[in-house]
């Protein structure tokens, strides 16, 4: 049996100079956790559009890594991001991050 644990969530967002200088950003969220949660992300506590690539990639059962890439135009008007790990078997749990320059 799975434990009933709450997954951790390890947020990496661009450095500013990075944000400053790249024309495309991306952040990079990994959530450990036993089951094989979906993950999603949140811009400014919104979904995203369709049109933004996100990348999801369960490298072990144990940990799950999902990138978003977004315009650098798009990231500079951004006040914060946030990835989201669901799965039925915990309550959904999230990482903020402030990205205002």
């Amino acid at each position: 049996a799975f434990p009933s644990s709450t997954p951790s969530i390890h947020l990496e967002t661009p450095r500013f100079r990075t944000v400053m200088t790249q024309t495309e950003i991306t952040a990079t969220c990994v959530v450990h956790s036993a089951y094989d949660a979906k993950v999603s992300w949140l811009l400014d506590g919104k979904d995203p559009t369709s049109r933004t690539p996100v990348n999801q990639a369960s490298s072990t059962t144990q940990s799950i890594s999902s990138n978003l890439t977004l315009p650098s135009s798009q990231w500079k008007t951004l006040n914060t991001i946030t990835c989201r790990a669901e799965h039925r078997c915990f309550n959904s749990t999230e990482k903020t991050s402030n990205v205002k320059g």
